[in-house]
């Protein structure tokens, strides 16, 4: 996960008002992931079952 502007090829969305970019290629593995927010850790995906 990077904090950068979207590139050309990417699936852009804006979710709960954050504008996120994904890139197309991986796009499919992304759906039961969610992003939540530790005060500890930060930014996290939650839900990846496997790397």
């Amino acid at each position: 996960m990077s904090l950068d502007e979207p590139q050309e090829d990417d699936q852009v969305e804006v979710i709960n008002g954050v504008q996120i970019a994904i890139e197309r290629d991986i796009m499919e593995f992304t759906n039961s992931l969610a992003l939540d927010y530790n005060e500890y850790r930060g930014f996290v995906l939650v839900g990846m079952q496997s790397c």
